[in-house]
């Protein structure tokens, strides 16, 4: 099994330790000379990292070298994650230099020592490292993974692109929508959508009937354009759609093109002419959208055809001339044959008679998808006398107990974010948005499917094919464990946990176990119903586990949530929705790296601690299905949240003079909110404050549903007070969805 190297982890340490802050906390500690020796070796490392994973699966000399490199960038991520927690803990470098040189003479010495055996302890094995490189005969590269940076399709899109991938019953299919084309009508615009899951040959499809002779002698002009743009962004409205149409993009007059301009170039350009348009990745399935297009298009010579390749299987919503193209799998013959040639090179018959037998196995298991066998046959072509390897692809035993289920895909996002995968190169994009286009590269590259989609065409879930599953946890090895009834231990190489099924008897040997001491795990994830209302093993369990980043403890019915979360400083994604704790203790407001914090469906909890507004770079808090009171007092602070379920406004009057709770005004600087917001309790808005906070939601752009709740007893009419608040909140003009619950005034505002 291949080692992974964290390529985005080494980036962000490399960056970390030659920032100006690394410098400042080093020159605190006594150890600034060292951290920048630390950087200098690292960077060695980094510059033959890419040759090194080109020979990962050749040499078990460079497999090794990669395990021992993992956990030594591991430990310097710690180390800097220590650094940067303790100066957000005293609100800054300057004010912590400060602060540190007040104390007391001993407590510096113990600082000094405390930190400077730590980078000792990382020295010796990062130097033996380093001595490796030249054994190995790994060679520098001066760049890393440019691919990271410019995410694209798993099929170029070009008229005149080729592609390796055999099409089966292309032949047949690109006959039949050739005589579609060139076929006589009276439409003006006139669609032929091919349609399929990612990786069938769509694109290589329509290149082929776009470059057929037939084809360009009927067409004047041809146009072909990639919906998607290079981040996987689809391109989808008039004035971009326009701009990809006529080239203008690469204009230096782009800027200064108004939609005029762009559609008098377009009907320059097909005006009275019998065109051919090509619209490659098509995802909107906007009616209005394709309305507009087709308005757009509707000045060409009848005859006119657009080709669409898409994966949406319903394509009524490009109009009623739409014909769709069903593009399926390869049959099974096609599919071995397609196999063969890219792993064997046509030299079938000199190899081992048991690979080709657990070799058809596998193709057996691609359901046809050309894009899947491709890819599996080049990993193995390097293996072709390696039955072991071909087996354990076939039949990975790690995976027998594993459901495919729906994954979520704005946790995933959180989940890399959290482990530090998903890095900003410029500063300016939201690491929501980068994580966004690389879920949207997996799903090109059909290593997801099935995607399910909410009412705002947003994704919100998909599918893993089960091969590509298994290859994927092949390739990550011993690095991630699934907790199963039969594992009584935990090896040092584990860094991820999952528990996918009941074990709850395993789970409390496992946590109660001293084996776990000291264990580098950075992912501990509970996917399954289990009892652990026992807060005594919790307490036992998590001071063992410094170094994670991720913690899900949901649906574990734990009934008190243990103060010793709050030390597990470098945690970032925390879920304990689906339990029956009634208090949310204050320490875990210590936790300022925390981006996510999920409460769902905690029905017995009625407040989020006092000093919430403490945990600064908390991006994500879903408290839905919770019978909160009210909201903290200076939860405005917390500018960076873009996810906010439920904002509960609270009433002062049920609580001491003392005690202050979230009012109207704590949302008006929380306008990087997107997706949906659930407001309760408005009933509680007085009129001064309703006069202090009108157009309180103007500004929140992102936002695209709004659900206003008030919660009195009894009858909701005659509240005349309600029509009020309703003109004063004035959601921004993006909002696609409102929903009012117990509104009590007689009509709505105009």
């Amino acid at each position: 099994m291949a080692e992974q190297i964290p390529f985005s982890i080494v980036e962000n340490v490399l960056s970390s330790l030659g920032s100006s802050v690394a410098q400042k906390l080093g020159s605190m500690y006594g150890v600034r000379n060292q951290l920048k020796k630390l950087e200098e070796k690292l960077g060695t490392l980094n510059a033959v990292l890419l040759d090194a994973e080109d020979q990962l699966e050749k040499s078990y000399a460079v497999k090794d070298w990669v395990k021992r490199m993992k956990g030594v960038v591991y430990d310097v991520d710690d180390l800097l994650d220590d650094f940067a927690t303790y100066r957000l803990r005293r609100g800054g470098a300057a004010r912590q230099v400060s602060r540190f040189f007040s104390c007391s003479s001993s407590n510096q010495v113990a600082f000094h020592f405390q930190i400077s055996g730590r980078v000792e302890d990382i020295k010796e094995p990062l130097d033996d490292i380093k001595k490796d490189i030249f054994l190995l005969g790994v060679v520098p590269h001066h760049t890393i993974r440019p691919w990271a940076y410019n995410i694209g399709r798993e099929t170029h899109s070009s008229p005149s692109t080729s592609t390796s991938i055999s099409l089966g019953q292309g032949n047949v299919r690109k006959k039949e929508i050739i005589n579609l084309l060139v076929s006589p009508n009276n439409e003006n615009v006139f669609i032929v959508a091919i349609v399929g899951i990612g990786g069938l040959g769509k694109t290589t499809l329509a290149q082929l009937v776009y470059n057929d002779e037939t084809v360009k002698k009927h067409f004047e002009p041809q146009k072909w354009v990639c919906v998607c743009d290079e981040s996987g962004h689809e391109v989808f409205g008039e004035t971009a759609l326009l701009k990809k149409i006529t080239k203008s993009k690469n204009d230096e007059r782009d800027k200064s093109q108004s939609l005029d301009d762009l559609k008098n170039e377009l009907h320059k350009e097909i005006s009275q002419k019998k065109y051919l348009l090509v619209l490659d990745d098509v995802w909107n399935n906007q009616s209005e959208n394709w309305e507009k297009v087709r308005t757009l298009l509707e000045v060409g010579a009848r005859g006119s055809k657009i080709l669409v390749t898409t994966r949406n299987t319903e394509v009524s919503f490009m109009g009623s001339n739409t014909v769709p193209i069903k593009l399926e799998g390869l049959d099974i013959d096609e599919s071995w044959k397609l196999f063969s040639d890219i792993t064997f090179g046509g030299e079938e018959n000199t190899v081992n008679p048991e690979i080709i037998k657990v070799g058809k196995e596998i193709v057996s298991m691609c359901n046809g998808v050309p894009l899947i066998i491709d890819t599996l046959g080049r990993m193995l072509k390097q293996f072709k006398s390696d039955l072991s390897k071909w087996v354990s692809i076939q039949k990975n035993e790690n995976l027998l107990s594993l459901p495919h289920g729906n994954d979520n895909k704005k946790s995933l996002v959180q989940l890399w974010m959290a482990q530090g995968y998903i890095q900003s190169t410029n500063g300016n994009e939201q690491l929501e948005d980068i994580g966004d286009r690389y879920f949207k590269e997996l799903l090109s590259r059909s290593l997801l499917e099935e995607v399910k989609k909410d009412d705002f065409n947003n994704i919100l879930s998909c599918k893993m094919h089960d091969l590509i599953h298994d290859l994927a946890q092949s390739n990550v090895g011993s690095e991630v464990l699934v907790l199963s009834s039969d594992i009584s231990n935990i090896s040092r190489e584990a860094h991820h946990i999952s528990l996918f099924e009941e074990t709850t008897s395993t789970m409390k040997a496992i946590m109660g176990k001293k084996a776990i001491a000291e264990k580098p795990i950075r992912t501990f994830l509970n996917l399954h119903q289990n009892y652990l209302k026992d807060s005594i093993i919790l307490n036992s369990f998590l001071p063992r586990v410094m170094c994670l980043r991720v913690l899900s403890l949901s649906d574990l019915h734990i009934e008190k949530v243990p103060n010793c979360l709050g030390k597990l400083s470098h945690l970032r994604y925390i879920d304990l929705s689906l339990n029956g704790f009634k208090i949310f203790p204050n320490s875990i407001t210590r936790l300022k790296n925390l981006q996510t914090l999920k409460v769902q469906g905690c029905w017995y909890l009625t407040k989020l601690p006092t000093k919430m507004r403490e945990l600064i770079n908390l991006r994500h808090l879903e408290d839905d299905r919770c019978y909160m009171t009210h909201m903290p007092h200076g939860i405005r602070k917390l500018t960076l949240l873009q996810s906010l379920s439920v904002f509960v406004v609270g009433n002062d009057k049920r609580w001491l003079k003392n005690y202050k709770v979230g009012r109207l005004s704590e949302l008006k600087s929380l306008n990087q909110l997107r997706g949906s917001l659930c407001i309760a309790n408005l009933q509680n808005v007085g009129e001064a404050e309703l006069v202090s906070n009108r157009k309180i939601l103007e500004e929140k752009e992102y936002l695209q549903s709004l659900r206003l709740k008030w919660g009195r007893l009894g009858q909701d009419e005659g509240y005349e007070g309600d029509k009020s608040m309703m003109e004063g909140l004035r959601p921004h003009p993006h909002l696609k969805e409102l929903c009012v619950k117990g509104y009590g005034a007689t009509e709505f505002p105009s």
